[in-house]
């Protein structure tokens, strides 16, 4: 079981995004809901655009990052996969609520990426494995999820979303609203920490910290251009909290982090 959920990590990457080699993973929490027809029959589509993120989660330095997200749905989604939601399976839908398997991959981090990060040593690719819960009546959408790293890192995360869905014309669909990540000291110590080695090589000071918070608002738009065609924009801002707001990375570069993406995507079927 292993093996499978760390080959289907590695396959992540490889159709939901084209990454830099550093990536914050805002970019599935920032993006919108999207209404599609035939919810009870398979839905195939795809994308592609620009992101424009921070080099590492705590960077003040940006970069312009191409995405390709597919967005593949079996009926009632009992299978996905998806840039928003990740690969799952959906073992319980009553009504507007649903629950199931969810994994997802976390891209690493390259030293050579950014000068702040020389000295730290790389951080491989990561999968998060876990489940999810969710309520959606076409207004609203709330969604929580619960995941246990595995390869590049081996913390727990939790996040939570709630989504206003607001169809301001047949063709139009927008949505804001709140979210929230924690991550337990195993996330925090690998992405914001700085042990000994690590110290002597970048000239930080040892960093442990205990745990990681982000608090951030989200806003996407969907706009239905022609039959099967949608272009979907997307943003959000946030600010790390908790003990990794301290770490010497985020002094170097900044608490405050956003995303911006732009896509345009096609529908094959339905």
């Amino acid at each position: 079981m292993r093996r499978l959920l760390a080959g289907l990590a590695a396959l992540l990457p490889c159709v939901l995004a084209q990454p830099a080699a550093a990536q914050t993973n805002l970019a599935p929490q920032a993006a919108p809901a999207i209404g599609a027809p035939g919810f009870d029959r398979w839905r195939v589509g795809i994308g592609a655009g620009m992101l424009f993120s921070p080099d590492y989660l705590g960077s003040n330095d940006w970069r312009v990052t191409p995405v390709v997200a597919p967005e593949i749905r079996a009926p009632f989604d009992t299978f996905f996969l998806s840039f928003r939601d990740g690969l799952g399976v959906s073992l319980l839908r009553e009504g507007p609520v649903q629950a199931g398997l969810v994994l997802r991959p976390r891209f690493g981090r390259d030293q050579d990426d950014n000068a702040a990060l020389r000295g730290m040593g790389d951080i491989r690719l990561a999968g998060e494995a876990g489940g999810f819960i969710s309520y959606s009546d076409g207004t609203w959408l709330i969604r929580g999820e619960a995941r246990q790293g595995f390869g590049g890192h081996s913390g727990v995360l939790a996040e939570a979303r709630l989504d206003r869905v607001f169809r301001v014309h047949e063709r139009v669909i927008l949505s804001a609203g709140p979210r929230l990540s924690w991550g337990s000291r195993g996330f925090a110590e690998t992405f914001f920490g700085v042990d000994e080695g690590q110290s002597a090589r970048s000239g930080y000071g040892v960093f442990r910290p205990r745990d990681y918070w982000f608090a951030a608002v989200a806003a996407g738009a969907t706009w239905l251009v022609a039959d099967r065609w949608t272009v979907i924009a997307f943003g959000e801002v946030g600010q790390i909290l908790g003990q990794s707001a301290d770490s010497p990375l985020v002094e170097r570069g900044s608490a405050t982090q956003g995303i911006v993406g732009l896509t345009l995507a096609y529908r094959f079927f339905p």
